[in-house]
């Protein structure tokens, strides 16, 4: 069995690499998705039943993913779902798995920092490299300098002095309701 599927989940292990025989790098972590609803008897979010998928990355996303993702970041996978079953002389179960095609930050829950790469395997974008941002530095907009060291915190990815429009409603809510999300449209509307 394989279709497209997208994913939202958090990753559960840090990614790994190797080379394959033929010399490309190819690497995997686990992704757990779980259901969220909204319980109106309990009027609270609760947590559903969790899926487990193993990531399957292949070259330029494999090595993107092992530099990027940490365990417990969230993430969007896009990708061909696998579904087929193992057996061993002591066990049998079923692989459910991802080939991703992409995979990028949930920034619905937090900022990322983008830096293109070459495409060859471990470096940097010559015109990364060329404006100083090849040690890791983040990369902003066409055209601009990027963040300032004073308005971007390095080890957080927080832009800071900067207030968020909405973030006091949602501020350590575990979910989302159609309610924030009206006052979020309208406040991004009216900026």
């Amino acid at each position: 069995m394989s279709q497209h599927i997208t994913v939202r989940g958090f990753v559960a292990t840090d990614p790994t690499i190797r080379n394959a025989q033929a010399g490309f790098p190819v690497g995997n972590f686990r992704l757990a998705a779980t259901d969220r609803r909204f319980d109106r008897e309990q009027n609270a979010w609760v947590d559903g039943n969790t899926n487990w998928f193993t990531v399957n990355l292949f070259r330029s996303l494999a090595q993107n993913a092992f530099t990027s993702l940490q365990k417990g970041q969230p993430v969007v996978v896009t990708g061909r779902l696998k579904v087929r079953p193992w057996e061993t002389e002591e066990r049998s179960g079923t692989a459910v798995e991802i080939e991703a095609d992409t995979i990028g930050h949930d920034l619905s829950l937090g900022t990322a920092t983008f830096q293109r790469s070459s495409g060859r395997p471990g470096e940097v974008a010559a015109g990364a490299a060329e404006a100083g941002t090849g040690s890791g530095e983040p990369v902003g907009p066409v055209g601009s300098d990027g963040p300032s060291e004073e308005a971007f915190d390095r080890e957080t990815g927080e832009l800071l002095g900067h207030e968020v429009a909405g973030a006091g409603a949602v501020e350590g809510a575990e979910g989302s309701e159609a309610g924030e999300d009206s006052a979020d449209s309208q406040a991004l509307s009216a900026a």
